[in-house]
């Protein structure tokens, strides 16, 4: 599986939505506009990121950042605290 940080800026609030529900189907949203997501191949980002341009207004960005194995390992949170390494389950 190949991970990515989905991250959002829309001023829309119905194209904010959709995004948000369509990024969540294929993860976890770990905070407003952020979300960990999964997929089996890398064809998959191209077809979700082909899903999505066309709903989003000029101005708005989305960004998807690569999360390899060892980055994820090696993540914590503001207390120090190893993150898990996700997806610990992943239900489609």
């Amino acid at each position: 599986m190949i991970a990515y940080l989905a991250c959002f800026d829309i001023s829309d609030d119905r194209i904010r939505y959709r995004v948000g529900k369509e990024l969540n189907a294929y993860g976890n949203r770990v905070q407003r506009s952020v979300f960990e997501i999964t997929l089996d191949r890398p064809e998959q980002l191209e077809k979700l990121r082909n899903k999505l341009l066309p709903q989003l207004q000029a101005g708005d960005d989305l960004r998807f950042y690569s999360l390899c194995e060892h980055c994820r390992k090696r993540s914590v949170n503001v207390e120090g605290e190893r993150l898990a390494c996700f997806p610990a389950a992943v239900v489609l």
